[in-house]
């Protein structure tokens, strides 16, 4: 059976209202119905991805944000039948899925046409407990609750664009630092974990075992393959202390 390999990196934003509901946008397209998921989707080619989750946020709600902190990534590895390329029996889904906290700053609340949306609402956590949802409401929310601050968004120049006819390939890589600054990781395989990656990078690079914490950077780069291609690299940065 061919399975064809797809990198989904995305990036999303919880936003939270004086009276404690949650931007959420509803998805479309699933076979059991339209189900909520947090605001954001995925990134454009080379972008960088606190300028993709502001991006999908005004896409889907109509509201402009800034990013107050970056507070998790999660990570699903599954196969799917949509969007089967000819040739292939089906797809090996890789996606890593960043989430930001947030504040509304402008526009006014309203729908996505002819994307992957169709409805924006501001619900409360009781409203929400009654609805269909993916499965990223619930894990974003537990960072959300759990972020003990965050990691404050440190600005960046945005990509610039790609020529016409250039083609990318996305990966993903994951580091881990110990206070010390000493450093360890490289690219993922399609499916890893980036924490789990972290981890056995110490144990082969510098033969020590390590606890992962929470992610303090995600940030993408550019290289060049040749005339017409580049890798797209987003860089997924965590701290680390001593003991596994």
């Amino acid at each position: 059976m061919a399975l064809f390999l797809r990198l989904r990196v995305s990036a999303y934003v919880i936003c939270e209202d004086d009276d404690g509901r949650i931007l959420l946008a509803r998805w479309i397209g699933y076979e059991d119905g339209p189900q909520w998921s947090l605001a954001g989707g995925g990134l454009d080619p080379v972008e960088q991805p606190h300028d993709g989750a502001v991006r999908e946020l005004l896409e889907e709600t109509g509201y402009t944000a800034e990013l107050d902190a970056l507070i998790g990534i999660d990570v699903e590895h599954f196969r799917s039948d949509r969007h089967v390329p000819d040739g292939y029996d089906g797809v090996d889904v890789h996606a890593v899925r960043i989430v930001y906290r947030g504040q509304v700053t402008g526009g006014e609340l309203s729908h996505e046409v002819g994307g992957t949306t169709d409805l924006a609402a501001w619900l409360s956590r009781d409203e929400l407990a009654g609805q269909p949802a993916i499965s990223l409401v619930k894990a974003g929310l537990a960072m959300y609750d759990d972020d003990g601050g965050g990691v404050p968004v440190a600005p960046r120049e945005p990509s610039l664009p790609l020529p016409d006819g250039v083609r990318v390939e996305p990966r993903v890589a994951a580091y881990g630092r110990r206070p010390d600054g000493d450093t360890a990781g490289g690219l993922l395989d399609h499916g890893a974990d980036p924490a789990e990656a972290v981890r056995a990078a110490f144990r082969e690079q510098r033969g020590q075992d390590v606890a992962v914490g929470r992610p303090r950077a995600a940030t993408s780069s550019v290289e060049p393959l040749g005339d017409d291609a580049v890798r797209w690299i987003v860089r997924l940065d965590y701290d680390v202390t001593a003991g596994g």
